[in-house]
């Protein structure tokens, strides 16, 4: 990088999310600048939840697992995850977990190929990027949705603009289309010098041309790959 100055990573997701990252982040490239900005926290929607005649639950982040957990103490049924960081939040609270390895698409594949019976559950939050259970119910499966958290915006303001004045390069990974176009409005002309690497294409095409041009797309849409991709611009 032509920049002058360490480096800085602006972390955000919300706070156990950025936490988990930064620690990850700091095991690869040792005691890296990170400064944790979550734009979102989770909000539980509801005090409860049903689990009547549901044969499986489907989980696309750990964000959702973690507010099943705080709504129900049923851990029988077994959870199909999008990815492998999602499994283990399962496996965490004592469900089986079948991982996917990958996408929403992946997901959706592994299911259609094992056509579970009975009565689907998609637990999700209240912003979703793709409809799994209209997917699986196209295909003949019974799937449903249901919304069981809110991702709340948080204003971050002047701590926001402190760190995008950081002297050198700015990292800014972004998980989803949602959060990019949440950092984008928060960080308002600032964004022109940031660095934005991004878990997907989707999550890329909410960026502006001029960002989405110097993006970096991880090789495969899970933390690992972005701890990776953030890693190797960094070249640590």
């Amino acid at each position: 990088m032509s920049d002058n100055g360490a480096p800085l990573v602006i972390l955000t997701r919300p706070r156990a999310a950025s936490d988990r990252f930064a620690e990850a982040l700091r095991a690869e490239c040792g005691p890296i600048a990170v400064a944790i900005l979550p734009l979102m926290e989770i909000a539980p929607l509801g005090q409860g939840l049903t689990l009547e005649g549901v044969s499986a639950l489907i989980f696309t982040s750990a964000a959702g697992v973690e507010t099943f957990a705080s709504l129900s103490t049923d851990r029988s049924l077994p959870a199909w995850c999008v990815g492998d960081r999602t499994a283990e939040a399962a496996r965490d609270i004592g469900l089986k977990a079948i991982s996917a390895g990958g996408d929403a698409a992946a997901l959706v594949g592994l299911m259609l190929d094992a056509r579970p019976e009975g009565r689907l559950l998609h637990l999700h939050g209240a912003h979703l990027s793709a409809d799994i259970a209209e997917a699986l119910s196209r295909e003949g499966l019974r799937a449903e949705g249901r919304a069981i958290y809110d991702q709340v915006s948080i204003p971050q303001g002047a701590a926001l603009a402190t760190a995008l004045a950081h002297p050198g390069p700015v990292f800014v990974p972004l998980f989803s289309p949602r959060s990019a176009r949440l950092f984008v409005r928060a960080a308002g002309d600032a964004v022109s010098r940031i660095h934005p690497v991004v878990i997907s294409e989707a999550t890329r095409a909410a960026l502006p041309d001029d960002l989405a041009e110097r993006a970096t797309v991880a090789a495969a849409p899970d933390a690992p790959a972005m701890i990776r991709a953030v890693s190797a611009l960094i070249s640590c």
